[in-house]
């Protein structure tokens, strides 16, 4: 099915496309060049559409936005050429800009009469598209972004109430009660951990990237390489990495930052050998770690690159959170998506973990696996209750584009909305029945029924690095292949800059000199 939009605004494209996909999921949508008759501070009235072809239907949406000098509103009208009226949605708010309401689940800026007309065409389409399709609402009504808990963040930062809050995310956003909940608990659950003096301004976050895996799992996105085709190049990484530590702790020293938390992730950091791991931490410990470094964690990822040898190293270096991730404890499943390791081995690295004392333990787990089913998910929440981890991350799958699960799509049996959205009542309940609080949440474009991730963790044992990563109120330096660094203004978390070093090793390699040096200018402001 292809779906055109035709005549909006381009810069309106992106905004109403993220909508039709909800509608439309295995559909094409286009983006066609725009009309001239965009709205401006003197237009009264624009006209466009969309439209829509599967076989013999056509389908229209018009777009009427009309302003006044007290309000602003837009309709959309969906309909088809052999039926009039099949859908149609508005959505209006009181021209005051001085009130500076947010209108992206993902941006720092403040309201302005052109984000006012996208924010309220997003719920007028939503709401068209809802009466054309006769679907049931969609849970997170019109945020698409990643960090929906954005919204409540600056609304808290602006003085609002709770009741505020969560009414103009059911009215203004169309968020359900039960998401506007969640969102709102999360957020107040992650305010504390938010940089709160001056002297907290010079806290910042490091993570470390480590490329290799030992294969590649179906659904994987992630700039990480199979230790068959790409292990001659962990020594020249390793070398090049060394290199970018010490230069970030010179700049620490010179620039009076501390680290707060480190994340050791990847791919999988634990399929380097256990000198070379001795080796990473050793180099950190030596540059990163100060006495603000309170968290340290180290992303284990699958039970089969971990053995006791290196947990004691992690131990001797301080690690005190480890990640040992399932995904699900289902046999059948783990060899399905490529995983190396069986439910045992799982439950057999965390109780070695917990004789060797980390502290801390985290466990990821995947919705919506292909073959998978209500009582899949129950069986792994089931074994992993039973091991008590102090975190427990339950993701919704996203197809990814980069993945193989994209590239075989016809091979794979995904389970449908109703089973995924299923799964994720039954692991919430889960969670929560053993102590577990939700604190932290974010979406992704291509996720299963539409829903979201969410991090669990027992009270005092939530991830600083998860919370502060999400919800850009701290600098995050990124070292190593592929990692993000992000620059942050606190405490307004305004992003002042953020960039990524490059993704194939031997780029990283060949570039490290420039890649230090682009570090060391941002940090002094250049």
């Amino acid at each position: 099915m292809e779906v055109h939009l035709r005549g909006v605004p381009s810069r309106y494209g992106i905004t109403l496309q993220e909508i039709l996909w909800l509608f439309f999921p295995e559909g094409q949508i286009k983006i066609e060049e725009p009309s001239q008759l965009e709205p401006t501070a003197t237009s009264k009235q624009m006209q466009s559409k969309v439209s829509s072809k599967k076989e013999e239907e056509q389908a229209y949406i018009e777009i009427n936005y009309q302003k006044t000098e007290s309000q602003i509103t837009v309709t959309c009208r969906f309909s088809r050429a052999d039926r009039e009226g099949l859908g149609q949605g508005q959505a209006s708010l009181p021209k005051k800009p001085q009130e500076a309401l947010p209108t992206t689940d993902n941006s720092n800026n403040n309201q302005s009469e052109e984000n006012i007309i996208r924010r309220l065409t997003k719920l007028a389409l939503l709401r068209s598209l809802e009466a054309y399709t006769g679907r049931p609402a969609n849970p997170w009504g019109t945020l698409t972004g990643v960090r929906p808990t954005k919204i409540v963040h600056r609304s808290l930062d602006n003085g609002q109430s709770i009741k505020a809050i969560y009414d103009e995310l059911m009215s203004d956003y169309a968020v359900s009660k039960e998401k506007s909940q969640l969102l709102i608990e999360v957020a107040l659950r992650q305010r504390p951990f938010f940089l709160q003096t001056e002297e907290d301004y010079n806290k910042v976050g490091v993570y470390i990237g480590i490329p290799f895996c030992p294969t590649r799992c179906l659904y994987c996105s992630f700039p990480s390489y199979d230790l068959k085709r790409y292990g001659s190049w962990i020594v020249p990484v390793m070398t090049a990495l060394q290199q970018e530590i010490e230069a970030l702790g010179q700049i620490m020293k010179r620039t009076g930052q501390e680290v707060q938390s480190i994340y050791i992730g990847g791919g999988t950091p634990t399929t380097l050998s256990a000198t070379q791991l001795a080796s990473l931490l050793q180099v950190v410990e030596e540059n990163l770690i100060s006495p603000a470094t309170v968290e340290f964690t180290v992303e284990g990822g699958r039970p089969d690159t971990l053995d006791r040898e290196k947990m004691k190293i992690m131990r001797h270096y301080n690690v005190n959170r480890l990640s040992i991730n399932p995904q699900t404890m289902n046999n059948d499943t783990l060899q399905r998506i490529g995983r190396c390791h069986c439910a045992a081995d799982v439950v057999n690295m965390v109780e070695l973990a917990r004789d060797i004392g980390i502290p801390s333990i985290n466990m990821d787990i995947i919705l919506g696996l292909p073959g998978e089913t209500v009582a899949s998910v129950e069986r792994t929440m089931n074994r992993i209750s039973w091991l008590k981890p102090e975190n427990l991350t339950i993701h919704t799958m996203a197809v990814k584009r980069a993945s193989r699960l994209t590239a075989e799509k016809e091979q794979w049996n995904l389970p449908p909305v109703e089973e995924v959205t299923s799964m994720l009542t039954v692991a919430q309940e889960k969670a929560t029945t053993k102590g577990l609080k939700p604190y932290y949440l974010y979406r992704q474009k291509r996720i299963l029924a539409n829903l979201e991730n969410i991090g669990y963790a027992i009270s005092g044992k939530e991830c600083i690095y998860n919370i502060q990563v999400m919800e850009e109120r701290q600098t995050i330096w990124g070292l190593g292949v592929g990692s993000a660094t992000k620059i942050i203004k606190a405490p307004t978390g305004l992003v002042l800059d953020n960039w990524h070093n490059p993704k194939d090793p031997q780029n990283y390699v060949e570039r490290i000199e420039e890649i230090i040096e682009r570090k060391i200018k941002k940090a002094e402001g250049k």
